[in-house]
C-alpha cells in the first residue's frame, strides 16, 4: 500500500533558486585581484567552469565532497599559479570576500511563485527541508541566504553536503535528511512517506529512489503548486 506524503525534501540549485546574474564574471574578476592571476577573467570564470564539473562528477561518483578551497586551489593550479606560499586563512580571507560579492549579487528564486508555494505546503501540514550538493559556496552560506531571500521561514531544517561531508546520489546524505524528518515525528515517519523534489535525474531522482524515498524531476515551468499537487497525488494512496 502507497503510504501518504508527510514530508517533502527540495533540492536547492534549479529547483528553487538560480544564480545571480553577473556573480560569476564578478567572482572571477575579484579572483584575478586577489590571487594576482596572470589571466583574463573570461579565462579564470572557463576555469572555474571545468573545475566545477569535474568536482561535480567525483562528488557524484565518489559520494563525498570536495570542499570548495580544494576546488579554489584546483583553479589555481590549472591557471599555473604558485601556490608556495598559500595558506588556508588566505582562502578564507578570499572566501569572505566572496561572500559579499555573493549578496551584491544574489541568487534569485527560480520563478515567482516559489515562496507562495512553499507557504501553502506549509499551510496545508507538510513538513519540509533542503537538501543540496554544494561546490564554491558553503552551507554556511546558503543558510544566511535562505534568511534573505525568505525561503528559510519554510523549512524545517536545512542538510548541505560540506557539512555532512557526502553528496547526492549517496544514500549517506539521503540519511542524514531522513534522520532529521523522523525527528520530527518522533520516529513514525517511514520512507515512503517522503518525496523528494529536485532538476536532476542522476543525483536527485536516482539518489532518492535508490534509498528508498520517491522522487519526481522538476524544472522552471513545472515548479508550481499545481503540479507538484498533481505528483504528490501519486504517492497518496
Amino acid at each position: 500500500m502507497i503510504q501518504e506524503t508527510k514530508h517533502i525534501s527540495f533540492d536547492l540549485w534549479l529547483t528553487l533558486i538560480r544564480s545571480g546574474k553577473d556573480f560569476k564574471k564578478e567572482k572571477a574578476k575579484q579572483f584575478c585581484s586577489f590571487f594576482q592571476v596572470q589571466a583574463d577573467a573570461v579565462e579564470v570564470e572557463k576555469t572555474f567552469r571545468e573545475v566545477d564539473l569535474l568536482c561535480n562528477r567525483i562528488n557524484e561518483t565518489v559520494g563525498k565532497n570536495v570542499d570548495s578551497f580544494e576546488m579554489y586551489m584546483l583553479v589555481l593550479h590549472k591557471l599555473g599559479a604558485d601556490m608556495s606560499s598559500l595558506r588556508p586563512e588566505t582562502l578564507e580571507e578570499f572566501y569572505r570576500h566572496t561572500e559579499q560579492l555573493f549578496f551584491r549579487y544574489p541568487p534569485q528564486l527560480l520563478n515567482d511563485e516559489i515562496l507562495t508555494l512553499l507557504k501553502t505546503l506549509k499551510s496545508r501540514g507538510y513538513t519540509l527541508n533542503i537538501l543540496s550538493n554544494t561546490g564554491y559556496i558553503k552551507g554556511r552560506l546558503l543558510r544566511r541566504l535562505m534568511e534573505y531571500n525568505g525561503i528559510a521561514q519554510y523549512m524545517d531544517f536545512q542538510v548541505y553536503s560540506d557539512e555532512v561531508y557526502a553528496s547526492k546520489p549517496s544514500p549517506a546524505i539521503f540519511e542524514q535528511m531522513y534522520r532529521q524528518a523522523q525527528d520530527i515525528y518522533a520516529g513514525s515517519l517511514s520512507k515512503q512517506n517522503i518525496v523528494h523534489i529536485g532538476d536532476n535525474i542522476l543525483t536527485d531522482v536516482g539518489g532518492a529512489k535508490s534509498f528508498g524515498i520517491n522522487a519526481f524531476l522538476i524544472n522552471e515551468q513545472s515548479m508550481t503548486l499545481k503540479n507538484i499537487e498533481d505528483e504528490l497525488s501519486v504517492f497518496i494512496a
